[in-house]
């Protein structure tokens, strides 16, 4: 469980990482390809706040895994490789990556991962239909910072919850 400290630090990471994607993304700076793996090392980021017991590690790992395959065929546009099999390899060797973390004490929810490949593959199953919103890096940033708000708020009302308790015991 996540000390109400730890929320408003993860909060504010989440916060930054989502100002810093919707100043960095565009057509005219970083493209759009690098999304999915930019959300990842965000997530890791908070992740790392309480170290292997933390929260985000699920999230991270997902986005991380299936964003290296993103990045890979957006940039090197290799021929004669498919892309959902190696969108699959990435998700695949994310939840080896799960595993290997999980061996070494790491707290990763493997309901966490699965619902953020899932998720994944959701959006990218329904960008055709809607590109003007899921095909834009703002709306993720939007996203992520709106978690980072909640992260904030929840460890703010934690905090205060834990005060009151500690002067109602002095």
């Amino acid at each position: 469980m996540r000390s109400p400290s730890n929320r408003i630090i993860q909060g504010g990471l989440l916060i930054a990482g989502a100002v810093l994607l919707a100043v960095t993304a565009g057509a005219d700076r970083i493209d759009f390809l690098w999304t999915p793996l930019f959300l990842g090392v965000i997530y890791a980021v908070a992740a790392t706040v309480e170290g292997p017991r933390g929260g985000y590690w699920a999230t991270a790992l997902g986005l991380i895994g299936w964003g290296v395959a993103v990045a890979f065929l957006g940039e090197v546009r290799p021929e004669r490789i498919d892309t959902a099999g190696a969108y699959l390899a990435g998700v695949g060797l994310a939840g080896v990556a799960a595993v290997a973390l999980r061996q070494r004490g790491f707290l990763v929810s493997e309901l966490g991962l699965a619902a953020t490949i899932a998720a994944s593959g959701l959006i990218l199953a329904l960008t055709p239909r809607a590109a003007d919103t899921l095909a834009d890096a703002t709306s993720y940033a939007i996203a992520v910072g709106a978690v980072g708000v909640l992260n904030v708020v929840g460890g703010a009302v934690g905090v205060a919850r834990a005060r009151r308790v500690g002067a109602t015991r002095a």
